[in-house]
């Protein structure tokens, strides 16, 4: 086996070996290239050497490279001989606090060049210097929640994180995310506005009618821009294309309520109908109107098209979520449009209080979208799971029930399900 000597730029091997294609002085040369190029560069110094040396040992080697990483006249394993002064303006560095700590390790380096920070550090707390708990014992020492603690969570649960409600109530985040786990909250960060989803929960709309008012202007997104991908995906498919010539679904229930943006034009056959009574006036600014009339210009297409294929989920918006300040508009504006029959007192309070519902606001809109939302006045209960279901959304429940299903199943008789039916006579009788 080779020996490395412990020289700052010569390895001498012993007698019975000598190197072939190398000198010990390129040896170490590749290897401080190596080095600069971190791990994966450390490996290819080594691979090369071994394959015009074949002789070196690569445990050697590795060992030659800790020993370059060292600075010069430094020994590989150097003890700190710690003197009373050293100790003093370390105990008055610590307690001056984190900026005196940090200016004591500086002057202790530049007394001691040699010494390493990790050295310092060891040396406070070995002097009791440093005052820490352990993790679980810090974890386990709980605390009762008093109802302060509960109001105040709930006030900064879903607009501030758990790092922060954790450091204000001066707990653990595990326990901030426990006890909202525990009251039925959730620890994740709301966004402004309110996504489309769980609007319509809320307001016991469907999801295509929030998608609907938010194409015609009478709900405002955060940003309702369109994204790249989905306008490059809607021309290669050919999707928009095929718009040209189609028409929008559920036509009737969209001329129920009337469009707030863009000026009058003549409704073509891609167009959402507006009811009729006069052209509609425009509002003041509306953002989203205005960058899909660019979109749709840029396209050499009717604004209508772009406006079909949004509320088609074809083109996606860059960020849908409703602005809380369109909102309260709504229901200011068209608050006849939610059915306050079908919501919580906690929803309606809320309605009330911060979003200014005015129920008797939008009549005319809401009598012509009435024959379209009748069926959800009648209240069905699933014979399977005995849930009750508000609407026609109880026949495509009733078709996917588990437990209607099984129960259905299992009347069948066995009779039917094993013996196929007889043949007729005479049904073969022209084979023989």
């Amino acid at each position: 086996m080779v020996s490395f000597a412990m020289a700052d730029r010569c390895i001498s091997p012993n007698d019975n070996y000598s190197f072939r294609f190398f000198s010990p002085e390129e040896i170490d040369r590749i290897l401080r290239e190596g080095v600069k190029r971190g791990r994966t560069g450390s490996h290819r110094a080594i691979e090369r050497i071994l394959k015009h040396e074949p002789g070196l040992v690569r445990a050697e080697l590795w060992r030659r490279i800790r020993r370059l990483k060292q600075p010069p006249n430094g020994k590989l394993y150097q003890r700190t001989a710690w003197s009373p002064e050293d100790d003093q303006i370390l105990r008055r560095g610590y307690e001056e606090g984190w900026k005196g700590k940090r200016d004591a390790v500086r002057e202790l380096l530049r007394r001691h060049p040699a010494w390493q920070p990790h050295s310092i550090w060891s040396r406070a707390a070995k002097l009791g210097l440093v005052q820490t708990s352990p993790k679980k014992i810090r974890q386990r020492s709980r605390q009762l929640w008093t109802e302060d603690d509960d109001r105040m969570l709930l006030a900064m649960a879903g607009y501030k994180t758990s790092r922060f409600i954790a450091k204000a109530l001066h707990r653990s985040e595990n326990a901030v995310r426990y006890r909202l786990a525990v009251i039925g909250k959730s620890s994740r960060v709301h966004l402004e506005g309110y996504a489309r989803r769980t609007l319509a929960k809320e307001l016991h709309l469907g999801s295509r009618t929030i998608q609907r008012l938010i194409v015609q202007g009478l709900l405002e997104v955060r940003d309702p821009r369109i994204a790249r991908e989905s306008l490059e995906d809607a021309c290669k498919t050919g999707r928009l294309k095929a718009s040209l010539h189609g028409r929008l679904p559920d036509a009737k229930e969209s001329a129920a309520i009337r469009s707030e943006g863009g000026p009058a034009t003549t409704p073509s056959a891609n167009s959402i109908p507006v009811a009729p009574g006069g052209p509609p006036k425009p509002p003041r600014s509306c953002r989203a109107k205005r960058i899909w009339a660019d979109v749709a210009r840029q396209l050499n297409v009717d604004a209508s098209v772009i406006e079909q294929l949004i509320f088609r989920g074809v083109l996606k918006l860059y960020d849908p979520r409703v602005t809380e300040r369109s909102l309260t508009k709504f229901c200011a504006r068209y608050g006849a449009l939610i059915k306050t029959d079908f919501l919580d007192k906690e929803t309606r309070d809320w309605l009330a209080s911060s979003m200014d519902l005015t129920t008797g606001a939008g009549k005319d809109e809401a009598g012509r979208l009435e024959p379209f939302r009748k069926h959800a006045q009648v209240v069905r209960t699933c014979e399977g799971c005995h849930r009750a279901i508000r609407g026609n959304v109880f026949f495509r429940h009733n078709k996917r029930c588990p437990q209607r299903n099984a129960r259905t199943e299992s009347k069948v008789p066995a009779s039917n399900e094993f013996n196929p039916p007889r043949r007729q006579e005479g049904s073969n009788s022209g084979h023989c």
